[in-house]
Formats: C-alpha cells, structure tokens, sequence
C-alpha cells in the first residue's frame, strides 16, 4: 500500500473512532436543547461529568452548553433515576454505583441496589453450577462412549485372552469412573434445584418488582 494511502486510511480510522465516541453530532449540537440533554443524561444515571463529553463534542462546532439549563434538567432526570426500582435492577445487572444519587433519594437507592447485588452474585453461583452440570453431562457421555467401544471390543470375539482380560479390567475401570460421574450429577441437580428456589425466594422477598 502506498504511503499516501497508509496515511489517509489512518486518518479516516481516527475520523471513525473519534465520532464513535463523541456523545452528540453536528446537528444535535447545533438543535441541542440543554435542558432536555440533562434530563436525559440523569435519568441515565450519568455523572457529573458527562457535560464535559458534550463540550468536547459540540466545541467543533462551535457550540457550547448552557449549564445552567443542563444542570437543571439533570437534577429532574436524577429524580427519574434514583428510585428502589432502579437501584434494584442495577443490582441485578452487577452494576457498582457511581455516587450519582447523593441528595436524590441515595439511601433507599443504594439498599436495593445492594439487594439487587446479593441477587446477581446468587445467580452467579447458580449459573456456575449450570456450567457444571453441563460438562459432567459431556463427560459422562465420552466415559459411555469409550465403555461402549471397549465391550464391543471384547464381544467380538477377536481378541486374545491377554487383551481381552485387560480389556475387561479397563471397562471396569471406566464403570466405576461412571458410577462416580452419576453420582455427581445428580449431587449437581440437586445443588442447582435448591440454588434456583433460594434465588427465586430472594427475588420474591426484596419486593422491588
């Protein structure tokens, strides 16, 4: 690739990645009403410093906020924002709070949203054991498989008694190692069925819903 062309393909990647990030393009800055950004931008749970995203935005276009209107519409949307209800389904979410809420309803706020934590680390647990169960199902699978091949084997009759004994040693071998893989699972189950009530009765009992 000529070097011209190395530089202009950098230059439009940069052009790219850039608008990629500005938060507001040439006609939102231009038709930009303050007021309504901020709301928007709080009942989001932005912080503070989105404002400063939306300077560097509008600043091309030689457009600058008016903060005033900003902050007041913000302060609306971060009344919209901070609710139990929201605070919960963050929590769910695994989200870790921003300080946002301060002056705006932060305790009730940061309680469910604690709950909705204890919730999502229960459903991580629950997961985690689903993940489990899945590869002890595969594995018990390959040990069937292998158990299958190895009595096919010594069925047919084909096989010296030498081979054929150890044949035999080794199919009992892998029954055991079935036996125990079973065992597992259903210790599995059992753990994952008490994993999804306990998960169930803690999202029943925080009353956010």
């Amino acid at each position: 690739m000529p070097t011209f062309m190395k530089h202009i393909f950098i230059l439009t990647s940069i052009t790219l990645i850039t608008s990629a990030c500005s938060t507001m393009n040439k006609n939102e800055c231009l038709n930009a009403d303050w007021r309504t950004i901020g709301y928007g931008d709080g009942a989001r749970g932005y912080k503070a410093s989105r404002i400063s995203e939306h300077r560097s935005a509008c600043a091309e276009y030689g457009v600058r906020p008016d903060l005033n209107a900003y902050n007041g519409g913000r302060e609306e949307g971060l009344g919209k924002y901070c609710t139990p209800t929201t605070g919960y389904n963050k929590g769910l979410s695994g989200y870790r709070y921003n300080g946002v809420c301060a002056g705006h309803n932060e305790r009730d706020f940061v309680a469910a949203l604690n709950y909705g934590l204890t919730i999502y680390k229960e459903v991580s647990t629950l997961n985690n054991l689903k993940s489990q169960y899945q590869k002890e199902v595969k594995y018990i699978q390959s040990l069937e498989n292998e158990l299958r091949l190895k009595e096919d084997q010594i069925v047919s009759g084909r096989l010296s008694k030498v081979k054929a004994v150890i044949l035999l040693n080794e199919t009992k071998e892998i029954a055991e190692e079935l036996g125990k893989a079973k065992s597992n699972l259903n210790n599995l189950d059992y753990d994952i069925n008490n994993q999804a009530r306990r998960v169930a009765d803690m999202k029943n009992q925080g009353g956010y819903r």
